[in-house]
């Protein structure tokens, strides 16, 4: 007699088994082959950039400029980066309007959104129609500017912030969301005499939890990119982002004055710096990305439009 502690394995038997027809298998080979085709193409570049960035100037010129895992990997361009420019102090500027700006991108679109979606709220259809019309239809540059300079916020850290109260996608989004809640829960809250303020906060709010994690996730990744904002309004070095230091260090790269007193072994060039310079910039969403890719996968079939 066999022990509690043995347990017993039970095969399928062969002719219980599901077999595979031959344009099923090919269709199953087919779709791993394009899947490890894709894979490939968005790796290589990477680890490409990655070696590049370690390489010194002596094994680029001698295994002509393509290398992925370099012999012997120097940090000099990290080093210059980190410690040369002013990257430091640009990081602690993209964080602190990434940790203010994704919070405003949330508030005011779900304050707007709730109201929209209730169909007493005054306003409502003007209201709608000049919320799309601004979103198909923008101003321009130059109107843009002369609004934030009657607003007084060029060359101000606020110019990076305001603009995000107007998220006209993410009252949308909310709005949209709101009206498919059961009718039911919003009657019955009204039975237990619940105001609206009461209804937003623990019936919407609770069930909007993965929409407004997307559309976090899209207000963080456009703060933490962005350095176009930066060109137009800023003037103040104290006020550069991570991501403008980077580009502009993109454009001088060739004009970085590089130590020549030292083996080419253990010299970087221009290219690396550049190299070093882009994953600076993507490794922390790479990091942060996986964990919310859930959520930005449901951000966008949630925006798409209702059928």
């Amino acid at each position: 007699m066999k022990s509690s502690k043995e347990t017993v394995k039970f095969k399928t038997p062969k002719e219980n088994r599901i077999k595979m027809s031959k344009q099923e298998l090919i269709y199953q080979v087919a779709i791993n082959l394009i899947m490890v085709a894709v894979l490939v193409v968005c790796v290589v570049p990477l680890l490409y950039v990655l070696g590049m960035s370690f390489s010194s100037e002596g094994e680029m010129m001698e295994r002509n400029y393509f290398i992925i895992i370099p012999r012997k990997p120097i940090t000099t361009a990290y080093t210059y980066i980190l410690f040369t420019t002013n990257f430091l102090h640009g990081m602690l500027v993209t964080v602190a309007r990434t940790m203010l700006g994704v919070p405003i991108a949330l508030v005011f679109p779900v304050l707007l959104g709730y109201s929209l979606a209730k169909e007493d709220f005054p306003l409502r259809k003007a209201l709608m129609i000049y919320l799309i019309i601004t979103m198909i239809l923008s101003g321009g540059m130059i109107p843009a500017y002369l609004l934030m300079v009657k607003l007084h916020l060029v060359n101000s850290f606020w110019v990076y912030l305001v603009p995000g109260f107007a998220n006209t996608y993410g009252i949308l989004v909310v709005k949209m969301f709101v009206e498919g809640l059961p009718q039911d829960v919003m009657d019955s809250a009204d039975l237990d005499g619940a105001s609206e303020l009461q209804k937003m906060r623990h019936i919407a709010v609770p069930l909007l939890k993965p929409t407004l994690c997307a559309l976090g996730l899209f207000a963080a990744v456009t703060h933490w990119n962005d350095w176009f904002n930066t060109l137009l309004y800023i003037r103040d070095a104290n006020l550069y982002p991570a991501q403008y230091i980077i580009r502009n260090l993109l454009q001088q790269a060739n004009q970085v004055d590089l130590l020549s007193n030292i083996s080419i072994y253990e010299k970087t060039t221009p290219h690396s710096i550049k190299m070093a310079s882009v994953i600076v910039a993507v490794f922390p969403i790479l990091c942060v990305y996986p964990f919310l890719q859930k959520y930005f996968i449901y951000g966008m079939y949630t925006g798409s439009v209702k059928g």
